[in-house]
Protein backbone atom coordinates (compact mmCIF):
# COMPACT_ATOMS: atom_id res chain seq x y z
CA UNK A 1 0.00 0.00 0.00
CA UNK A 2 2.96 2.46 0.98
CA UNK A 3 4.65 1.46 -2.44
CA UNK A 4 1.45 2.44 -4.42
CA UNK A 5 1.34 5.66 -3.15
CA UNK A 6 4.49 6.44 -3.31
CA UNK A 7 4.52 5.39 -7.00
CA UNK A 8 0.96 7.74 -7.60
CA UNK A 9 2.67 10.42 -5.13
CA UNK A 10 6.29 10.32 -8.00
CA UNK A 11 4.10 10.59 -10.86
CA UNK A 12 1.67 13.30 -8.96
CA UNK A 13 4.72 15.09 -8.46
CA UNK A 14 6.58 14.80 -12.07
CA UNK A 15 2.83 15.74 -13.98
CA UNK A 16 3.08 19.01 -11.65
CA UNK A 17 6.44 19.69 -12.73
CA UNK A 18 6.13 19.19 -15.94
CA UNK A 19 8.70 16.87 -16.00
CA UNK A 20 7.87 13.18 -18.72
CA UNK A 21 9.87 10.14 -18.67
CA UNK A 22 12.45 10.26 -21.60
CA UNK A 23 11.53 7.01 -23.81
CA UNK A 24 14.45 5.01 -24.86
CA UNK A 25 13.86 5.72 -28.24
CA UNK A 26 14.80 9.25 -28.04
CA UNK A 27 18.05 8.49 -27.17
CA UNK A 28 21.32 10.01 -28.83
CA UNK A 29 21.09 8.09 -32.27
CA UNK A 30 24.43 6.13 -33.14
CA UNK A 31 26.21 8.21 -36.08
CA UNK A 32 29.98 10.04 -36.20
CA UNK A 33 30.54 12.49 -33.18
CA UNK A 34 28.14 10.97 -31.09
CA UNK A 35 30.11 10.23 -27.00
CA UNK A 36 31.14 6.60 -26.79
CA UNK A 37 32.66 5.15 -23.44
CA UNK A 38 34.07 1.97 -24.14
CA UNK A 39 36.97 2.74 -26.27
CA UNK A 40 37.25 -0.66 -29.42
CA UNK A 41 33.55 -1.60 -28.75
CA UNK A 42 31.45 -1.72 -32.27
CA UNK A 43 27.65 -1.89 -33.35
CA UNK A 44 26.12 -1.43 -36.39
CA UNK A 45 23.15 0.93 -36.85
CA UNK A 46 21.06 0.22 -40.35
CA UNK A 47 23.94 -1.86 -42.22
CA UNK A 48 26.54 1.28 -41.30
CA UNK A 49 29.28 -0.60 -38.67
CA UNK A 50 30.99 2.18 -36.00
CA UNK A 51 33.51 2.13 -33.60
CA UNK A 52 34.04 3.58 -30.44
CA UNK A 53 37.59 5.79 -30.65
CA UNK A 54 39.07 8.88 -30.95
CA UNK A 55 39.17 10.49 -34.21
CA UNK A 56 42.83 11.64 -35.23
CA UNK A 57 41.27 14.68 -37.56
CA UNK A 58 40.70 16.06 -34.50
CA UNK A 59 42.94 17.97 -31.85
CA UNK A 60 42.45 16.34 -28.34
CA UNK A 61 39.40 14.55 -29.99
CA UNK A 62 37.30 12.31 -27.12
CA UNK A 63 36.15 9.20 -27.82
CA UNK A 64 32.80 8.86 -30.43
CA UNK A 65 31.29 7.05 -32.31
CA UNK A 66 33.30 6.99 -36.05
CA UNK A 67 31.93 4.65 -38.78
CA UNK A 68 34.39 2.10 -40.39
CA UNK A 69 34.54 4.88 -43.79
CA UNK A 70 35.75 7.26 -41.74
CA UNK A 71 37.87 5.20 -40.04
CA UNK A 72 39.26 3.77 -43.53
CA UNK A 73 39.69 7.18 -44.68
CA UNK A 74 41.98 8.65 -41.86
CA UNK A 75 44.08 5.47 -42.14
CA UNK A 76 44.49 6.58 -45.90
CA UNK A 77 45.40 10.24 -44.98
CA UNK A 78 47.51 8.83 -42.17
CA UNK A 79 49.30 6.95 -44.44
CA UNK A 80 49.41 9.69 -47.43
CA UNK A 81 50.92 12.32 -44.44
CA UNK A 82 53.71 9.16 -44.07
CA UNK A 83 54.49 8.98 -47.51
CA UNK A 84 55.14 12.76 -47.02
CA UNK A 85 57.49 12.67 -44.50
CA UNK A 86 59.39 9.51 -46.09
CA UNK A 87 59.98 11.74 -48.73
CA UNK A 88 61.52 14.17 -46.81
CA UNK A 89 65.02 13.77 -48.31
CA UNK A 90 64.22 13.99 -51.64
CA UNK A 91 67.07 16.11 -52.75
CA UNK A 92 69.45 14.10 -50.91
CA UNK A 93 67.85 11.06 -52.72
CA UNK A 94 68.00 12.87 -56.33
CA UNK A 95 71.78 13.76 -55.12
CA UNK A 96 72.45 9.97 -54.89
CA UNK A 97 70.51 9.14 -58.27
CA UNK A 98 72.62 11.56 -59.96
CA UNK A 99 75.59 9.94 -59.02
CA UNK A 100 74.30 6.44 -59.69
CA UNK A 101 73.09 7.94 -63.24
CA UNK A 102 76.48 9.33 -63.73
CA UNK A 103 78.72 6.44 -63.52
CA UNK A 104 75.90 3.96 -64.88
CA UNK A 105 76.10 6.71 -68.05
CA UNK A 106 80.07 6.74 -68.11
CA UNK A 107 80.11 2.72 -67.48
CA UNK A 108 77.26 2.71 -70.93
CA UNK A 109 79.64 4.87 -72.99
CA UNK A 110 82.81 2.77 -72.16
CA UNK A 111 81.09 -0.29 -72.94
CA UNK A 112 79.67 1.37 -76.13
CA UNK A 113 83.23 2.30 -77.45
CA UNK A 114 84.66 -0.96 -76.79
CA UNK A 115 81.82 -2.95 -78.24
CA UNK A 116 82.17 -0.53 -81.23
CA UNK A 117 85.92 -1.13 -81.37
CA UNK A 118 85.61 -5.46 -80.84
CA UNK A 119 83.02 -5.20 -83.82
CA UNK A 120 85.32 -3.14 -86.15
CA UNK A 121 88.36 -5.65 -85.50
CA UNK A 122 86.36 -8.45 -86.07
CA UNK A 123 85.35 -7.05 -89.46
CA UNK A 124 89.03 -6.14 -89.54
CA UNK A 125 90.55 -9.59 -88.52
CA UNK A 126 88.00 -11.05 -91.33
CA UNK A 127 89.20 -9.30 -94.07
CA UNK A 128 92.93 -9.82 -93.10
CA UNK A 129 91.95 -13.74 -92.71
CA UNK A 130 90.80 -13.84 -96.24
CA UNK A 131 93.05 -12.33 -98.17
CA UNK A 132 95.60 -14.31 -96.32
CA UNK A 133 96.94 -17.14 -98.56
CA UNK A 134 99.47 -18.32 -95.31
CA UNK A 135 97.17 -21.31 -93.48
CA UNK A 136 99.10 -20.55 -89.97
CA UNK A 137 97.71 -16.44 -90.56
CA UNK A 138 95.05 -17.94 -91.52
CA UNK A 139 94.53 -20.13 -88.17
CA UNK A 140 95.84 -17.34 -85.79
CA UNK A 141 93.48 -14.60 -87.33
CA UNK A 142 90.44 -17.09 -87.17
CA UNK A 143 91.73 -17.73 -83.24
CA UNK A 144 91.59 -13.97 -82.88
CA UNK A 145 87.77 -13.51 -84.90
CA UNK A 146 86.41 -16.22 -82.30
CA UNK A 147 87.96 -14.58 -79.22
CA UNK A 148 86.56 -11.17 -80.63
CA UNK A 149 83.08 -12.54 -80.47
CA UNK A 150 82.81 -13.68 -77.63
CA UNK A 151 83.74 -10.17 -76.90
CA UNK A 152 81.24 -8.62 -78.74
CA UNK A 153 78.65 -10.96 -77.49
CA UNK A 154 79.86 -10.08 -74.06
CA UNK A 155 79.92 -6.50 -74.44
CA UNK A 156 76.37 -6.23 -76.44
CA UNK A 157 74.86 -7.81 -73.25
CA UNK A 158 76.71 -5.56 -71.05
CA UNK A 159 75.69 -3.14 -73.12
CA UNK A 160 72.26 -3.56 -72.93
CA UNK A 161 71.93 -4.12 -68.82
CA UNK A 162 73.27 -0.76 -68.91
CA UNK A 163 71.41 0.70 -71.11
CA UNK A 164 68.25 -0.59 -69.03
CA UNK A 165 70.06 0.61 -65.67
CA UNK A 166 70.32 4.15 -67.54
CA UNK A 167 66.37 4.27 -68.32
CA UNK A 168 65.30 3.11 -64.97
CA UNK A 169 67.36 5.15 -63.06
CA UNK A 170 65.89 8.45 -65.29
CA UNK A 171 62.36 7.06 -64.63
CA UNK A 172 63.36 7.21 -61.04
CA UNK A 173 64.27 10.55 -60.94
CA UNK A 174 61.34 11.74 -63.17
CA UNK A 175 59.22 10.35 -60.20
CA UNK A 176 61.07 11.33 -57.45
CA UNK A 177 60.98 14.56 -58.94
CA UNK A 178 57.24 14.86 -59.20
CA UNK A 179 56.69 12.97 -56.18
CA UNK A 180 56.32 15.45 -53.71
CA UNK A 181 53.58 17.36 -55.61
CA UNK A 182 51.99 14.36 -56.28
CA UNK A 183 51.99 12.90 -52.86
CA UNK A 184 50.68 16.72 -51.25
CA UNK A 185 48.26 16.02 -53.92
CA UNK A 186 46.99 12.48 -52.34
CA UNK A 187 47.49 13.53 -48.79
CA UNK A 188 45.29 16.52 -49.63
CA UNK A 189 42.52 14.88 -51.44
CA UNK A 190 42.76 11.97 -48.55
CA UNK A 191 42.30 14.40 -45.89
CA UNK A 192 39.41 16.30 -47.82
CA UNK A 193 37.32 12.63 -48.12
CA UNK A 194 38.41 11.93 -44.31
CA UNK A 195 36.79 15.12 -43.34
CA UNK A 196 33.66 14.26 -45.54
CA UNK A 197 33.15 10.51 -44.18
CA UNK A 198 33.85 11.85 -40.67
CA UNK A 199 31.02 14.76 -40.91
CA UNK A 200 29.20 14.65 -37.63
CA UNK A 201 25.88 12.76 -38.26
CA UNK A 202 27.41 10.77 -41.05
Amino acid sequence: MFRKASLSLVAAVLIAGGISAVPASAAAKISNGVACTKVNATTTVSGYKYKCAKNALVKNSKLTWLSAECLTAVTQYQAAVKAQADLANVSDQTAALDTEYASATAALASTSAALDKARAQVTQFQATMNASTVAADKQKLAGAISKLANAVLVLSGAKTKLSTQVKDLEAKKALLVSAPGQLKTSADDAKASAGLLCAKGF
